[in-house]
């Protein structure tokens, strides 16, 4: 089950951020800055990845690392002008911040619950 969570996961946050890119105007719509839609591809390529095709090592070590850079993102983008993001153009505003958080959230919990005994 968490394996293909992370994989619709990956997919829906690399959609994401493969429309804000696009000359859609998404990127104003959800107010997400450019450098904020590229981590969200790329993020979304891994969690996908390591969900699709990721070994049991990689998906207990790369959801995690992945699911909390998404969390530090999510978190800082909140912070409105204190956020150290604005300056790496990684400012994903309050709607792509919490999607950030959304993510690393889903991803915690999927790493955190057991699987269930056959």
């Amino acid at each position: 089950m968490g394996k293909n969570l992370m994989k619709i996961v990956g997919i829906v946050q690399g959609a994401i951020g493969l429309l804000g890119t696009a000359p859609t105007g998404l990127d104003t719509a959800i107010q997400t800055a450019q450098g904020g839609d590229i981590f969200n591809l790329i993020s979304g390529a891994l969690l996908g990845l390591v969900g699709a095709r990721g070994t049991a090592t990689q998906q207990k070590v790369g959801i995690p690392a992945i699911s909390g850079l998404n969390g530090i993102v999510g978190l800082l983008g909140l912070l409105g002008a204190n956020n150290p993001l604005a300056a790496l153009n990684l400012d994903n505003g309050p709607i792509g911040s919490l999607i950030n958080i959304a993510v690393a959230v889903v991803g915690f919990v999927v790493s955190l619950s057991k699987k269930k005994s056959a």
